[in-house]
């Protein structure tokens, strides 16, 4: 995969027949073009890139603080002791539920975090949480770029470039770049072969309180 300023020359090679890295305003304007199409992509479709497995032990409590950059579970939470799963709901609908009955429901926003609450949890209990993680973006030019086809952003930075200018080929470059987001949900709907993952997943092991 390539870092973002490979990808910027790509696009300045197109937008402006120059094989060079922006300067000034144009640099920064299409940094944040390059964080916005990842942010696009991620809004519509769930990159296995961006699975995260947490495992934590919760000790005598109920409750986990969820990673910073939680965005959603990808699968029910598990008890690992005995597989037990804990079901996802509204944070409102626990309510509704008996005291025995097995769940979980989050709270909280992107700013001041997530926590997760658990019912029904054995004591001294390792929940396994897979999760969806927010983009990292791009903070600086030599960071890889995080989608499984780098081509899609350079196609998305043309697209925002032409769109501003006004330029008779934006629709084109936008479908160029929609036909790409689209091949990337055609091969993350695809079995892994061997039986395992084609990209390793991250695991997060910690004790809460410590």
């Amino acid at each position: 995969m390539r870092t973002l300023s490979q990808i910027l020359v790509d696009v300045q090679s197109f937008t402006d027949l120059e094989a060079v890295l922006p300067t000034g305003d144009d640099l920064l304007v299409r940094v944040n073009y390059a964080n916005l199409a990842i942010l696009e992509a991620a809004d519509k479709v769930v990159f296995n890139e961006f699975n995260r497995i947490l495992e934590v032990n919760i000790g005598s409590g109920y409750q986990v603080s969820l990673p910073t950059d939680f965005r959603g579970f990808t699968t029910a939470p598990r008890q690992i002791s005995n597989s037990t799963e804990y079901s996802e709901i509204n944070s409102d609908d626990r309510f509704l539920k008996s005291s025995g009955e097995l769940y979980c429901y989050v709270i909280g926003n992107p700013s001041q975090g997530y926590l997760a609450t658990f019912n029904g949890l054995s004591a001294n209990a390792t929940i396994s949480i897979n999760y969806q993680r927010f983009p990292s973006g791009f903070a600086t030019l030599t960071d890889i770029c995080e989608l499984p086809d780098d081509t899609y952003v350079v196609e998305k930075i043309k697209s925002y470039v032409l769109q501003s200018r006004t330029d008779e080929r934006f629709p084109q470059i936008e479908a160029n770049a929609q036909f790409k987001l689209n091949n990337m949900v055609g091969r993350q709907a695809k079995q892994p072969g061997g039986g395992q993952n084609r990209t390793p997943v991250a695991v997060k092991r910690y004790r809460m309180g410590t």
